[in-house]
């Protein structure tokens, strides 16, 4: 199942606007290569939702993407340097943690035309239809070294930081990936 909370901030053609108060017709930014800059919502689907949750650290993914924690559903796709991820395959414990859903948690799923990844919170996260037929070019592909990489060294900076400022830390290194 793909979606973020609720309350999660996506870019739209006049500016951000929560996910609960998308509906059909808005045009959102897509930042994939070889599509138009904006791709018109073709549904909107409200999830309650009970099971884990992908908690995404602000940012994880660099140049402050996303710009605050991100809760994501776990088959939701992640775009890293041109390829979606399985944000649930991403997780490390510390730059991307599994947690359970709060009570009466919503999560909402984004129905476009075509298949791109938009911008969420800084963050461009893979939506479309649901049909796998309709992916286009942007490829959900398995955990590579670019992204195992590069989650690595957020989670030492994040150690780090949080040493600095006097957390304590889990002397449990971070959970490999793939």
């Amino acid at each position: 199942m793909r979606g973020m909370a609720a309350d999660t901030r996506v870019m739209t053609k006049r500016g951000d606007r929560l996910a609960a108060k998308l509906g059909p017709g808005m045009l959102l930014l897509a930042v994939t290569p070889g599509i138009v800059p904006f791709q018109r919502v073709l549904g909107i689907r409200h999830l309650p939702y009970r099971g884990p949750i992908m908690r995404v650290l602000a940012g994880v993914f660099g140049s402050m993407a996303p710009k605050d924690d991100l809760l994501l559903l776990p088959d939701q796709g992640v775009v890293f340097g041109g390829k979606a991820y399985r944000v649930g395959d991403l997780v490390d414990g510390i730059a991307i943690r599994r947690e359970e859903a709060p009570a009466n948690f919503n999560a909402i799923e984004i129905l476009l035309e075509g298949h791109a990844g938009i911008l969420v919170q800084g963050l461009a996260l893979e939506v479309g239809l649901p049909d796998p037929a309709s992916l286009g070019g942007l490829k959900r592909v398995a955990i590579d070294d670019a992204i195992a990489s590069h989650l690595a060294i957020a989670a030492a900076e994040i150690a780090l930081e949080a040493a600095a400022e006097g957390e304590p830390s889990d002397p449990t290194p971070p959970k490999p990936l793939g």
